[in-house]
C-alpha cells in the first residue's frame, strides 16, 4: 500500500473519481477490479493519498482507459505542449511530465524525475503496449528486464518490450532525469 507521506496531487482523486462515476462504477466495483481495497480508493479520490504507478496503471485499465485519461483537459489542445502546460504526474520519489499532447496516440514521450533511492518496488510489473525506451539524461538508474540488471549512467538508454517484467530504482545521492518514450501512447 502507497505511503500516505508522499506529495498528492491535489486534482488526481477528483479526476479519478469523475472518471469512475462517467463508467458508472461504484468505489468498490473499481476497488475489486484494480486489486485495492475500499478504504484506500476513498483515500485516493479524496486526496489524502498518493498511487504508485503500478496502482494507478491498474485503475485506469480496469476501468478500460489509459493514465492519460485521468490527465486529459483538452483534447484538441494541437501538437505544441508548451513547458508551462505540461501535464504533470507525482507520486512517491517520481515526478513525470507528460511532453506528447493527449491525443497522441501512437507515441508518448515522458520527462523524468526520480528522486535519491524512490524505485518502482521489488515486484517488477509490465503493461499493454508495444516497445519502451529509457534515455538517462542525468545522474544514475537501476533497470531489471526480466531479473537481468542493468546499471545505466548519463547517455545510457535501455529498449525492450512493454510486457517485459521490469523495475528500476534511482541508486545515487541526487535525482535523476529521464527521457521515458513509449509506443503506443499509453500512460
Amino acid at each position: 500500500m502507497p505511503k500516505d507521506s508522499e506529495p498528492v496531487d491535489a486534482t488526481l482523486g477528483e479526476r479519478l473519481r469523475a472518471l469512475r462515476r462517467k463508467h458508472k462504477l461504484s468505489a468498490r466495483q473499481l476497488a475489486e477490479a484494480a486489486a485495492v481495497s475500499p478504504a484506500y480508493l476513498s483515500r485516493l479520490e479524496h486526496g489524502k493519498v498518493s498511487p504508485t504507478v503500478d496502482t494507478l496503471t491498474r485503475l485506469v485499465q480496469a476501468m478500460g482507459e489509459s493514465v492519460a485519461s485521468v490527465f486529459a483537459d483538452d483534447p484538441g489542445s494541437g501538437p505544441v505542449v508548451r513547458r508551462s502546460a505540461r501535464r504533470t504526474v507525482q507520486h512517491h520519489g517520481l515526478a513525470d511530465q507528460i511532453l506528447t499532447p493527449t491525443g497522441a496516440t501512437r507515441l508518448e514521450v515522458l520527462e523524468t524525475v526520480i528522486e535519491p533511492g524512490a524505485s518502482s518496488g521489488t515486484k517488477p510489473y509490465r503493461h499493454p503496449g508495444d516497445e519502451e525506451c529509457v534515455v538517462v539524461q542525468e545522474g544514475a538508474l537501476v533497470m531489471w528486464l526480466d531479473g537481468e540488471r542493468y546499471d545505466l549512467a548519463a547517455g545510457d538508454a535501455i529498449t525492450f518490450a512493454c510486457r517485459t517484467p521490469h523495475r528500476w530504482a534511482n541508486p545515487g545521492a541526487r535525482s535523476t532525469r529521464l527521457l521515458w518514450v513509449i509506443t503506443p501512447a499509453s500512460y
